[in-house]
């Protein structure tokens, strides 16, 4: 008989941040079980937008994953959260540490029922501090970290149309990496393990540049559109823009050749201290620069750059982004079955192979299985961890 060897996870978070991470635990390979309320499941599947009559992230966070429901009120949920324990490598809270405690889902609970498991909570501001306990949904751990940037309309005050919360999305990825590791120090027998994240540490930990620079020298980081001539958007005849980044000398000296820049150009720079000059405070070049891109359309340029080997991007939507070649091959989206209809959903961007893929990339996941139905493995799962009533 075959061992099912696969690593077994246990999702109680609802809404993003855990789904973010068993849903990237099961593109690698995890066993998924989301435990969920038998009313309104995890709090992703009715949420608009709609796709194929399922809420996106549903359809996007929970492909590939087992749902079982059972309710937290009901007789059998302690006997079933216990074997649900036993059996599971990893557990995954999403709550406010003392939310946890009160419902007995935090670690010391955890680790009675299973001395092994790898446990990992996700809470709005961390376990310590003052702001511990407060509640918290997607912008509320964004908003005190200085990313949220605002606009008024009619007096009424709100994040930029564009704005997209951080934190959400980089906790469960770094709840998926303390797991990860969690998972490496149970198995050197150093018995059961907790991973601790939170929402708003993620948008903190975003900022790296800023705070390193911030904390040391007081002063902002740079900005890109700061950067000079040599490192920046310009645009061209089409009304396209491009991003150009020659700012290594070897790029710098291709860059004029194929612009057209004059030949004292060439030479003029200063690449002694990193290797790296970024055309800061050159105005003048940043004008002649821009004539000569406005003079040819983004396509031209493309070309021309990817035939010298200068670093330069196409400034794209997003909906362009994904219809791209680039984005075909490498596999951007996967497809999958929600009520009978094809849907793409954005892929997890980790590719795994062994020495048998050494002459190209490891293979790459193009369909993934459909997200459950609200309890479509309920009993299948109580007979696994419970065994035949």
């Amino acid at each position: 008989m075959s061992v099912d060897r696969r690593i077994k996870v246990l999702d109680l978070s609802t809404h993003f941040s855990g789904s973010v991470a068993s849903r990237h635990l099961a593109h690698l390979g995890a066993d998924v079980v989301k435990l969920e309320n038998p009313r309104i499941g995890d709090g992703n599947r009715n949420l608009e937008p709609l796709i194929a009559n399922e809420g996106m992230a549903h359809v996007a966070l929970n492909a590939g994953k087992r749902s079982v429901a059972v309710d937290s009120r009901s007789p059998e949920w302690e006997r079933v959260l216990a074997a649900s324990t036993r059996w599971a490598d990893v557990v995954i809270v999403g709550a406010q540490p003392v939310s946890a405690q009160r419902r007995k889902l935090d670690f010391k609970s955890f680790a009675a029922r299973n001395p092994n498991i790898v446990y990992c909570l996700i809470s709005g501001y961390g376990e310590d501090g003052p702001w511990r306990d407060h509640p918290s949904h997607g912008l509320n751990g964004d908003a005190p970290t200085g990313l949220v940037q605002v606009e008024t309309t009619d007096g009424i005050i709100a994040p930029r149309r564009q704005y997209k919360s951080y934190g959400t999305t980089l906790a469960g990825l770094h709840a998926a990496l303390g797991i990860m590791e969690g998972l490496r120090r149970r198995d050197l027998g150093l018995g059961a393990q907790r991973v601790s994240v939170s929402v708003w540490q993620s948008a903190m930990g975003w900022q790296w540049r800023e705070i390193t620079t911030s904390a040391n020298l007081g002063i902002p980081h740079r900005a890109y559109r700061d950067l000079g001539s040599r490192y920046a958007m310009y645009g061209t005849s089409d009304d396209r823009t491009i991003l150009i980044c020659p700012i290594e000398r070897k790029f710098w000296e291709v860059f004029c050749d194929v612009v057209g820049l004059p030949a004292e150009y060439k030479s003029a720079g200063n690449w002694d201290s990193s290797g790296m000059d970024w055309g800061n405070g050159r105005e003048q070049e940043r004008v002649i620069i821009g004539r000569a891109i406005r003079g040819r359309t983004l396509p031209d340029w493309q070309e021309a750059f990817e035939a010298a080997g200068v670093p330069f991007s196409p400034l794209l939507t997003l909906e362009e982004a994904i219809e791209t070649e680039q984005a075909r091959v490498v596999g951007v989206t996967a497809t999958t079955m929600v009520n009978g209809q094809t849907v793409r959903v954005a892929n997890i961007p980790i590719q795994i192979g062994t020495l048998d893929g050494a002459d190209g990339p490891p293979p790459r996941t193009d369909t993934v299985p459909p997200p459950p139905a609200l309890g479509e493995h309920t009993q299948e799962f109580l007979r696994e961890v419970l065994g035949p009533e």
